[in-house]
C-alpha cells in the first residue's frame, strides 16, 4: 500500500553539488571519433563543442527531474495537501520548485554563447577554456539553488513517510482513546496485514487496513495520537491533522473501554466522544462498546446507562464486530455484502485471520 502514496515513488534527488559533479565526470568520458585528416583546431572543437553539450544535457536533465517527477501539488487529494502544508508548507516548497525550474534558461544561454565561441574560434587553447568557463558559470548557476535543492530533498523525505491511503475508496476512521482496541479491530477484520505508517508530527502509529466486500474495497483507519486525547492538550499540528482526516472519513467507529482496563475511566472517554461529534458533525458516528466479555457487570451496567443501545463488542474474540462492521459499511453505500458478512462472522468462528479473502 505504500507506493498509493503520491510521494513514496519519487525518484532519488541529487544536490546540486552531486549533480555538478555527475555531469562533469560523465560529460569528461565523453570521447568523440573523427578522422585524422582533420586539423588539430578542428578535432578540439567536435570534442569540446560535444562535451559542453553532454554538461548541458546531463545538468538541465538532473534539474528537470528535480520539479517534474515531483508531484503535482495542484492537484494533490485535500488529505494529502493538508498534510504537505502541515509538514513542509506548501508555498515555500513551491517557490523551491519553480527556482530549481528557472535555473535552466540562464544555463541555455550560457551553452548557446560558449558554444557559439567554440565554433568561431581558431585557437584550440581558446575553445578549452570556453568549455571551462562555461561549465564553472553553470555550476555556480546551480550552486546558486542548492538550498531549494536541499529543501526539495528534505520535503521528499518528510512527505515520503505518509501512509498510503485510497483517497476516494469507502473509509471508516477508527477512533478512541490508547488501549481501548482500535487496531485489535483494524487487525481482526482487515483483509491483509495493516500497513504500519509513520506520521512525523506524532511518535505513534497511522494502521491502515482494508476489507474486501464483494467488489468492493474499504479502507479502515486507526488514528492513534490524533484523535485519542483532549483538544485542549493537542498542539496546532494535531489539530490540523484532524481536519485533514475530514477528507478520509465517511464513517467513524467510536470505540469506548467500560471496564476502563485502557487506563481511562468512562466519563473521559465520553468527553472525547462528544468532541469528536463536534469535531466531526457531519461524519455518521457509530459508538461501540468494546471488551465487553472482560468487563465487570456494575461497569458495563453503567456504560449502557450512559450510552444505551449502542453497539457491543469484544473486537479480540469477534462478538459483536459483523454487526457493527455491517452498519458502517452501511453507511459508506456499500451494497451487497450481506453474504461477504455471513462469511465473515463463520470466519470467526473458526478462527479465520483473513476472513475476506
Amino acid at each position: 500500500m505504500a507506493s498509493l502514496n503520491p510521494f513514496k515513488d519519487i525518484p532519488p534527488i541529487l544536490t546540486a553539488e552531486e549533480i555538478i559533479e555527475y555531469a562533469h565526470k560523465h560529460s569528461k568520458k565523453l570521447s568523440m571519433k573523427s578522422s585524422y585528416q582533420l586539423t588539430k583546431v578542428d578535432r578540439t572543437k567536435i570534442r569540446e563543442v560535444a562535451r559542453l553539450q553532454e554538461f548541458v544535457k546531463l545538468v538541465k536533465t538532473k534539474l528537470k527531474q528535480i520539479v517534474e517527477e515531483f508531484p503535482s501539488l495542484d492537484n494533490l487529494h485535500p488529505f494529502y495537501m493538508e498534510l504537505a502544508e502541515i509538514l513542509i508548507g506548501i508555498d515555500k516548497l513551491k517557490r523551491s520548485l519553480g527556482a530549481v525550474y528557472n535555473c535552466i534558461p540562464p544555463i541555455n544561454d550560457i551553452a548557446d554563447n560558449h558554444l557559439e565561441a567554440i565554433k568561431l574560434s581558431k585557437d584550440y587553447k581558446r575553445m578549452k577554456w570556453s568549455r571551462s568557463a562555461a561549465k564553472g558559470r553553470i555550476a555556480s548557476i546551480v550552486e546558486s539553488t542548492s538550498e531549494n535543492i536541499d529543501f526539495i530533498i528534505h520535503a521528499k523525505t518528510a512527505l515520503s513517510k505518509l501512509p498510503g491511503i485510497l483517497p476516494d475508496s469507502p473509509t471508516i476512521v477508527c477512533a478512541g482513546f490508547p488501549n481501548v482496541g482500535k487496531s485489535t479491530l483494524v487487525r481482526q477484520v482487515s483483509t491483509a496485514e495493516p500497513e504500519i505508517a509513520y506520521y512525523p508530527f506524532t511518535t505513534k502509529n497511522v494502521i491502515i487496513g482494508h476489507l474486501k466486500i464483494g467488489d468492493h474495497m474499504v479502507q479502515i483507519v486507526d488514528t492513534p495520537g490524533v484523535l485519542d486525547r483532549p483538544m485542549s492538550k493537542r498542539n496546532d499540528i494535531e489539530k490540523q491533522a484532524i481536519t485533514a482526516l475530514k477528507y478520509l472519513a465517511d464513517v467513524i467507529v467510536f470505540l469506548i473501554d467500560p471496564s476502563e482496563t485502557c487506563g481511562w475511566n468512562i466519563n473521559d472517554q465520553m468527553g472525547l466522544l462528544n468532541e469528536v461529534r463536534r469535531t466531526f458533525p457531519l461524519v455518521p458516528t457509530l459508538t461501540a462498546l468494546n471488551k465487553v466479555d472482560i468487563t465487570p457487570e456494575d461497569k458495563l451496567k453503567d456504560a449502557r446507562e450512559l450510552l444505551p443501545n449502542v453497539y457491543e463488542i469484544s473486537a479480540l474474540s469477534g462478538d459483536g464486530v459483523g454487526v457493527l462492521l455491517k452498519d458502517a459499511t452501511g453507511e459508506v453505500d456499500v451494497k451487497s455484502m450481506d453474504e461477504a458478512i455471513e462469511e465473515y462472522l463463520e470466519s470467526i468462528k473458526k478462527g479465520d485471520s483473513n476472513p475476506f479473502d
